[in-house]
């Protein structure tokens, strides 16, 4: 079973392959479910070469309906990609009645070239589930990453199921979103693919020398990675 690990850091990296996971889903700012990575972290992720790298791709938080001035910075980000050598970008449009963006993906799919492709979790807020991944594999897309059109993927699993069954010898359904070693056999034992984890945990947290105003106390915000240990149990129970 691929174990997939949403990592923002390089610690995150090392720790995932450590870990025995397949691959990272790059990104920055989990707490607003994940942005475009810098540059930096992106071009040192890839010098690393201990996994393979799929970037995702998202201007800002909120929803997915992008104006055209974020559509051309997702562009010239898919651009940047391609020619970093990137194995995967994860990325998702939609329009404003909630359907998949087919025009737009046709071209970010042109744009990707050979780039695998992943659709991420726009795709639990579609109008129609059962339509759009049978646009997404019409499309290309190699991968959906969902939780069921829910929360946490545990939650969503009876949908999860049911796409799997559907579709899932046409495109990889991926579940992912609350995954952790206490339900991730039972995916396994659905039949699913893959998983998408992040395994985070939080870092020792720094305290001031002196005491600060609350209007600045994202200063002492605490820091999550994903942890070694944590990633290394799901991998434990879902290799064969």
């Amino acid at each position: 079973m691929l174990v997939e690990v949403c990592s923002t850091s390089i610690q995150s990296i090392k720790n995932a392959a450590l870990a025995g996971a397949d691959r990272i889903e790059l990104c920055t700012a989990l707490e607003l479910g994940g942005l475009t990575p810098s540059k930096g972290l992106l071009e040192r992720a890839q010098e690393l070469n201990l996994l393979d790298i799929h970037c995702l791709v998202r201007p800002r938080g909120g929803h997915f309906m992008y104006t055209d001035e974020e559509i051309n910075v997702i562009e010239r980000d898919i651009a940047y990609l391609k020619e970093l050598g990137c194995i995967g970008v994860v990325l998702g449009a939609l329009t404003e009645d909630y359907h998949v963006h087919f025009k737009l993906l046709e071209r970010w799919k042109q744009l990707a070239g050979t780039m695998y492709l992943t659709f991420h979790r726009a795709f639990d807020v579609v109008k129609y589930p059962t339509e759009a991944l049978q646009q997404l594999i019409d499309l290309g897309f190699d991968c959906v990453l969902t939780a069921g059109q829910s929360e946490k993927a545990i939650d969503g699993f009876k949908n999860l199921c049911e796409w799997q069954h559907q579709f899932g010898d046409q495109i990889l359904i991926m579940p992912g979103s609350g995954v952790n070693a206490t339900n991730c056999l039972k995916f396994k034992t659905a039949g699913f693919k893959a998983l998408h984890l992040s395994g985070a945990a939080p870092l020792p947290t720094l305290t001031p020398p002196h005491s600060i105003d609350s209007e600045i106390s994202f200063l002492t915000q605490p820091i999550f990675e994903s942890n070694q240990a944590n990633i290394h149990e799901v991998v434990n129970q879902v290799k064969d």
